[in-house]
């Protein structure tokens, strides 16, 4: 059996570190001459995040191993963290059962914001009695798994509906865990399901709802929210129409300026999807740089170009999936009766001239 000491004697690997986030953990592979390339991975080169205190097991992190040249190169599924202590577990070329260890850090531990609740969607006041998801915005990333334990509906009576969001394995977040789209269960929405028959819709023209954010939700740093946070609104009619484009109200920006073009629905438009469904072309079909904002509760959009307005013939380009608050889009509705779609086009052009 070879002793401890033996062991530090052996050749150290040689290991080329990260020195960003989204770097790689690298080990010289060359030694092992009679391995198999295909042999190469985990019992290799490992990365662990180090544990904290005598009883804490540092944690095995998952990634991808590739040989690139006399490497054999780690890539973590998510980026280091900035100030985490990492351990590198990378064997010995010239002892079958020995492994050297390393520790690194990449960068400095950032301050984190405290967590907080930022923006609610649709933030309008009065919303549809079909409204079918809220965004929620935080400020730091939330521990995930556990909205339908911290995020309440309650009527003007304090009653509470515990079955009117639709709950998931996997929640809806966004990939910096920072935004929550709370989904309401399609069942309470569309009329004449068994859900709907049996429950009743969510919502209820006519009547007033809190939704409800517990302060006791914690973000992945373990800090709560403290507060409650409360969006009080007022339902009125559903959105039972499609959105007619050809009735939007359009005004117009002024040629050699960096003028904004607004864009005036009749209704509350899913603030999300603006970004990636609307764009604007000129007269030879070249996209017109910037980018869009909503007012008026979401029911004006409007673009803010990046260089001014020429004389000419412009494009608003509307990808037929861009949606109201209510799940309808320029085709379909999402409660409709069979027989009933509008059409089934990709884009909804509309002109105009500066």
């Amino acid at each position: 059996m070879i002793s401890h000491l033996e062991l530090r004697a052996q050749t150290e690997p040689t290991i080329i570190l990260p020195t960003e986030p989204n770097g790689t953990v690298q080990l010289n592979i060359f030694a092992f001459k009679n391995a198999e390339v295909e042999s190469f991975g985990y019992e290799y080169l490992s990365v662990f995040v180090k544990g904290e205190g005598e009883n804490n097991t540092p944690i095995a992190i998952q990634g991808i191993h590739t040989v690139e040249g006399e490497y054999l190169v780690f890539l973590p599924y998510f980026p280091f963290e900035k100030g985490m202590t990492y351990v590198v577990k990378a064997k010995y070329a010239d002892n079958d059962s020995g492994y050297s260890f390393q520790s690194f850090q990449v960068g400095k531990k950032q301050p984190v914001d405290s967590a907080k609740v930022v923006n609610i969607y649709p933030s309008g006041s009065q919303l549809p009695e079909n409204l079918l998801r809220f965004y929620i915005y935080f400020k730091t990333p939330m521990k995930k798994g556990e909205a339908v334990e911290h995020i309440h509906l309650v009527d003007a009576e304090g009653n509470l509906d515990n079955q009117a969001f639709m709950e998931f394995k996997q929640e809806l977040w966004s990939p910096d865990g920072k935004r929550l789209t709370l989904l309401f269960d399609p069942g309470r929405i569309k009329r004449g399901v068994s859900t709907n028959l049996e429950l009743g819709p969510a919502l209820l023209e006519g009547n007033q709802y809190q939704l409800v954010i517990s302060g006791a939700w914690q973000d992945v740093y373990g800090q709560e929210l403290s507060i409650n946070t409360t969006k009080e609104f007022a339902v009125t009619k559903a959105y039972r129409q499609y959105i007619k484009v050809d009735e939007l109200e359009i005004q117009n920006p002024d040629a050699d300026s960096k003028g904004i073009l607004s864009i005036q629905f009749d209704r509350i438009i899913d603030h999300a999807l603006v970004q990636s469904m609307i764009q604007i072309k000129d007269e030879n079909e070249k996209v017109k740089a910037g980018y869009w904002q909503t007012s008026e509760d979401e029911k004006m959009v409007q673009f803010i170009p990046e260089n001014p307005w020429q004389k000419g013939t412009y494009q608003i380009i509307m990808d037929s999936r861009l949606e109201d608050v209510a799940g309808n889009n320029l085709n379909n509705l999402l409660d409709q009766k069979t027989g009933t779609m509008n059409s089934n086009v990709q884009q909804i052009i509309r002109w105009f001239k500066i």
